[in-house]
């Protein structure tokens, strides 16, 4: 009887205590909003930069020839307020898989493909085209113990 009862405890107290899996609107994440800003990406763990042209690419991520970019900040910023704007919820949640979660839209922003790039990795010659879509890519980073959801990257395709 002793056992039953102390199992059943058990029972209710890791219900009561443990996390249950969610998901939440991405752009309901006040770390993804920040992450948005290509100023503040790679700090977050992004590398957004790495596909607007005229950004400076993160250390870890730079602009390759054959590379798709966003024209500039502008362009950037327009498939931002599209994804925004978007009727529907793009989740960010654990149980979805995992972390990190792609949503493709169709978006049409100025974009290049970059055809040269200089000796510290950024495209320095582009030819340009416009995007069909966009892909944006949501996932957690940052430290182990304390991760976030993030924007991880975003990049046009014709």
């Amino acid at each position: 009887m002793t056992i039953r009862s102390i199992s059943g405890l058990l029972t209710a107290l890791l219900a009561f205590t443990a996390a249950p899996a969610r998901s939440d609107p991405c752009l309901d994440i006040p770390s993804v909003l920040r992450s948005a800003e290509p100023a503040l990406n790679t700090a977050f763990g992004g590398r957004l930069t790495r596909h607007i042209f005229g950004a400076p690419p993160p250390p870890n991520a730079v602009q390759e020839v054959g590379m798709p970019l966003f024209a500039d900040l502008w362009a950037w910023r327009a498939a931002w307020n599209a994804v925004t704007g978007h009727p529907g919820e793009v989740l960010c949640g654990e149980e979805l898989g995992g972390t990190q979660f792609g949503k493709t839209l169709s978006v049409r922003v100025p974009a290049l493909w970059c055809g040269e790039t200089d000796d510290i990795g950024r495209c320095t010659d582009a030819k340009p085209f416009t995007s069909a879509t966009v892909t944006y890519v949501f996932e957690r980073a940052g430290p182990p113990h304390a991760p976030v959801w993030i924007l991880g990257v975003a990049y046009p395709k014709p």
